[in-house]
């Protein structure tokens, strides 16, 4: 066994009768458990911030959207005249895309005594229906036969219009400059909790959607692509754009230039929002960081000028001033690794209370969802505790180098 850690490992953290942890290490280890607390509370509520808000973007919104290219000169709403050619071009593109066939329409919704402004989605495939399904909080996903005259509306639309489940409501549709009425039965009231979205947000049949808007049936609005990963997005976006461009203008394959948006830009606003908390989070594991340094420093010292004696007889013996010094970090290190253990097991078990009973709520108005979300992956966990033993040790060298300005004689002389 290497000297030493034997060394560090027979010494004590406790006073001389070893029955109570000196008050300088416990000042120390509470450092350590407070900045591991927060931090890991910190990455926790961020990453539940970002899967939170991702997720409901991507139920309200595909992650690539593929529209017709508009011609200014076009007065109509510009149509895919060629789904299925568009549709196989992307998967060609992107091995494992979900593309589905999607419409938006404008609309008022007016009761006797009062409107709202909406905008109809109307989806052919599930992946946006299961978000929806798992939103409502009144009536059920219309389906079947039944769908063709039911739609979807947020709680907030209905507060506003004072409308519940089985009303009916007239509906005025503006396509190409036309006003265009037709009257709807609230089959379901859903609450994302992701209010920019709900106030304006309703549903409705696909081919209810495209018959309203004039599109034939063999054509499509727009076509939407998910099953990537984030990151994936915007190099799937250009390599998709690329291949539109090639299609239209030199092979011939399709008839029409499309164009690909993606949430990316649609949703920047929110995307933004979410980078600045990346910048509080490296903001809070700076000061953190600091705040355990200055304690793991501060116990260092400490435990130096304690042992003054132990570093004299060691150095009679011929003990370097290396081995004394790792002795001495390593003895600190002690200190940490109880404060991790401690502010681990806090800060998880916190964060698993927040995860399952959602104990702090939040404003949804103001927030984009009526809780404080948490989600932490063990690597995250990993990570921050592998970083604070290698950042700890570093911190600890030059500290630890006073060691070597004490003088066996001198030592002696002052015992």
């Amino acid at each position: 066994m290497r000297v030493d850690l034997f060394i560090a490992r027979r010494l004590r953290l406790s006073d001389n009768r070893g029955n109570r942890t000196k008050t300088s290490i416990r000042i120390s280890t509470a450092g350590v458990v407070l900045s591991v607390v927060v931090m890991l509370i910190t990455i926790a509520v961020t990453s539940g911030f970002k899967h939170e808000i991702v997720g409901k973007l991507m139920g309200f919104d595909a992650q690539l959207t593929v529209q017709a290219h508009a011609d200014n000169i076009v007065v109509s709403q510009p149509v895919i005249t060629s789904p299925e050619g568009t549709a196989a071009i992307i998967r060609q593109n992107i091995p494992g895309a979900v593309v589905e066939e999607s419409a938006k329409l404008p609309a008022m919704l007016k009761t006797d005594d009062s409107f709202s402004a909406v905008v109809f989605r109307g989806y052919g495939g599930t992946s946006h229906h299961e978000f929806i399904r798992a939103n409502i909080v009144d009536g059920s996903m219309p389906v079947g036969v039944d769908s063709a005259n039911s739609i979807v509306i947020s709680s907030h639309v209905a507060n506003q219009l004072r409308l519940s489940v089985g009303d009916k409501v007239n509906t005025c549709f503006f396509v190409s400059g036309k006003v265009r009425l037709r009257n709807f039965e609230i089959a379901a009231i859903y609450d994302s909790g992701f209010g920019e979205y709900d106030k304006v947000v309703a549903y409705a049949p696909l081919s209810v959607l495209k018959k309203i808007a004039g599109i034939p049936e063999e054509c499509a609005a727009a076509l939407e692509v998910s099953g990537m990963a984030m990151e994936d997005i915007p190099v799937a976006q250009q390599s998709l754009q690329s291949a539109f461009s090639y299609a239209y203008y030199h092979s011939g394959e399709l008839p029409q230039y499309v164009d690909v948006d993606s949430i990316l830009h649609s949703g920047a606003a929110y995307f933004n929002w979410l980078s600045l908390l990346d910048t509080n989070v490296v903001v809070i594991l700076v000061l953190m960081t600091a705040i355990s340094a200055f304690t793991l420093i501060a116990s260092l010292i400490i435990l130096i000028l304690e042992r003054v004696a132990m570093i004299g007889t060691l150095k009679m013996l011929g003990a370097t001033n290396g081995l004394i010094r790792r002795v001495f970090i390593l003895l600190d290190l002690k200190v940490l690794v109880k404060g991790l253990a401690v502010g681990n097991i806090i800060a998880l078990t916190l964060i698993l209370l927040q995860q399952q009973f959602h104990l702090l709520p939040l404003d949804p108005e103001s927030y984009y969802i009526a809780f404080v979300p948490a989600k932490i992956a063990l690597w995250q966990v990993l990570a921050l505790n592998g970083a604070a033993i290698v950042v700890a040790t570093a911190i600890m060298i030059i500290p630890s180098m006073m060691i070597s300005r004490l003088r066996p004689a001198t030592i002696l002389r002052y015992e």
